[in-house]
């Protein structure tokens, strides 16, 4: 747990908006979806085979009013986007890492739940972050499980980017 430079990554997947969110503030069904796709299978046996292990990544885009959930799968920078899939490229930039030491793929948990764990661990760790990630610079917070199979989780990361915050058109109209 610390900050740490997090270096560019090619994420692959799909990508759902904040109306999409289920009742329980988790994307579970999104990620549902995202794993009865047969491309999902495809991808992982490829990254398996090539690299010994494959990923699932949640990305969070914050924006002022709004945010952009990603499930996905970070691949490497010359991978081929699968038709009907679409690809976000995240900068790199200087983050909190906290990392999980009981590793397991939980897409069901309310992501301000995660998000919440991993803010009050950077302030036991003295660490500041944004006070609003929708006006940062780099607004992300991205979860990510490694897998050397697939029914096995290896190892589980949480970032949330630290970058100063955008001055807001609201707080010039007051």
């Amino acid at each position: 747990m610390s900050v740490v430079q997090v270096p560019p990554l090619k994420i692959i997947g799909q990508v759902a908006l904040a109306t999409n969110i289920d009742v329980n503030g988790s994307f579970y069904t999104a990620w549902q979806d995202f794993q009865a796709d047969q491309t999902t299978a495809k991808v992982d046996d490829q990254l398996l085979k090539t690299f010994g292990e494959t990923n699932r990544v949640g990305l969070v885009v914050y924006a002022p009013e709004s945010y952009q959930y990603w499930t996905g799968i970070s691949v490497p920078q010359d991978f081929e986007v699968p038709a009907s899939w679409h690809a976000f490229d995240l900068p790199a930039g200087s983050a909190f890492k906290m990392s999980s030491s009981t590793p397991e793929f939980l897409p069901q948990i309310p992501v301000n739940f995660t998000l919440e764990k991993v803010f009050d661990q950077a302030k036991k760790e003295a660490v500041v972050l944004p006070e609003s990630l929708g006006h940062a610079q780099q607004p992300y917070f991205l979860e990510k499980v490694t897998f050397k199979s697939i029914d096995d989780a290896d190892k589980q990361v949480y970032f949330v980017y630290i970058s100063p915050e955008i001055e807001a058109l609201e707080d010039d109209l007051g």
